[in-house]
């Protein structure tokens, strides 16, 4: 079978590369297309992990004259789009040789991405899924988050219904199925999946042992560093704390380089004694194997990204999920992390309060005050639903990527 993907991995984040590794390892492909906006990073990506795979990568260009004012995009029609991409011939013959496009995980599909400064990169991971309607490939969403969509509900329904035998995958059920409702897409269409990097294929798992000798907690946070030196006395005596009464020390994991994480991480390593940083600059990415090695080893992981919280479930690692403001509001990263806990916990009693904070510098204070209470509560709570929710979650992905059983 011939697939291919579209999806914002060109980028140094380490969920929407580590996503289309993660699918590519478990479609099994060896080999496929890739639809890019920009290939530099993404065929190091390809180089570290699938230099095994006969991949094509090619690069949509000409989109960029579409980018103007903020209300400037909220009339366009999926012919303008096309009509703009000056290689079109290419990505259509790319395309039309696909027995099906996988739309990869993420949250795109709202009106942070419709934004000017990054509408290119959204129209880039769209035009691949218009032209596959056109010439009749098959396009397969996999997990993806939808919405919050704020004024221009009428560009994203002309571009998703464009494509009407699409089916969606929706990584929470609490937002995103009523905004793909409201966009046009008939419910029969959607499915509720795990995020991609829930369960992690075991190709590129790390062997049991952990990385780190001593006990510790995980901390990572992309906060501005000017709101982040705000909570360095917060973090000083949470530290101390966590070393003095449970002898734990904090490792600090950057999912990203220079000011979305390795900035951060040099600031707090700083502001207390024995802090640990888990070094990425050498390879320029965090690997997944070490995400994955650190957050397994870790007692609790306190995060900003959602995926810190997706790999700490995949685990059974106890969390606090710091809630992120985005077009100044919580509601993105509520949908999208505690839809996240609720495909992992669906039915299980819980206390929200044991998982989610909306300030740092309160996680901090939170699990000083009660680690053990916290962290005690939730391996009850996983263990007593994730026997439960993780066969059926695993089931739901398989039946949506076409994997069987």
């Amino acid at each position: 079978m011939t697939i291919g993907f579209t999806g914002p991995f060109s980028d140094v984040n380490f969920g929407d590369y580590a996503m289309l590794v993660n699918n590519v390892r478990t479609l099994g492909a060896t080999e496929y297309t890739v639809f890019a906006y920009d290939r530099q990073f993404l065929d190091r990506i390809q180089q570290h992990y699938l230099s095994d795979h006969r991949v094509s990568v090619i690069e949509v260009h000409g989109l960029d004259r579409l980018v103007g004012s903020e209300a400037s995009h909220r009339r366009l029609t999926p012919i303008e789009v096309l009509r703009a991409v000056t290689n079109l011939d290419e990505v259509m013959d790319a395309v039309s040789r696909l027995d099906v496009l996988y739309v990869n995980g993420g949250g795109y599909i709202n009106s942070l991405w419709s934004r000017p400064h990054r509408l290119e990169r959204l129209l880039t991971i769209l035009t691949p899924v218009l032209a596959a309607s056109a010439v009749g490939t098959p396009v397969v969403y996999t997990a993806n988050g939808f919405g919050p969509i704020r004024g221009d509900e009428e560009f994203f329904s002309a571009m998703l219904t464009y494509a009407p035998e699409a089916r969606y995958g929706v990584r929470d059920r609490l937002q995103s199925p009523a905004w793909l409702s409201r966009l046009g897409i008939d419910g029969a269409r959607i499915s509720v999946l795990p995020d991609d990097l829930l369960f992690i294929d075991e190709s590129l798992l790390p062997p049991q042992s952990p990385p780190i000798s001593d006990p510790y907690v995980v901390v990572e946070t992309y906060l501005a560093v000017e709101e982040l030196e705000r909570h360095v006395d917060q973090f000083t005596r949470f530290a101390t704390t966590m070393r003095e009464r449970h002898g734990l020390k904090i490792v600090v994991l950057p999912f990203n380089l220079g000011y979305a994480g390795v900035d951060q991480a040099n600031l707090l390593r700083k502001a207390a004694e024995g802090i640990e940083v888990v070094d990425i600059t050498s390879t320029g990415f965090l690997p997944i194997e070490e995400a994955v090695r650190v957050v397994r080893g870790a007692e609790l992981v306190i995060a900003s990204r959602y995926h810190a919280l997706i790999l700490a479930l995949g685990a059974g690692t106890p969390f606090v999920s710091v809630l992120k403001d985005v077009l100044g509001d919580k509601q993105y990263y509520f949908t999208k992390n505690a839809g996240a806990l609720d495909g992992a916990l669906h039915g299980q009693p819980h206390d929200p309060r044991d998982y989610f904070a909306t300030d740092l510098g309160a996680a901090f204070d939170d699990v000083a005050k009660d680690f053990l209470g916290i962290t005690s509560r939730q391996r009850m709570t996983f263990a007593a639903a994730s026997a439960r929710t993780f066969p059926a979650l695993r089931a739901a992905r398989s039946a949506h990527l076409g994997l069987g059983g």
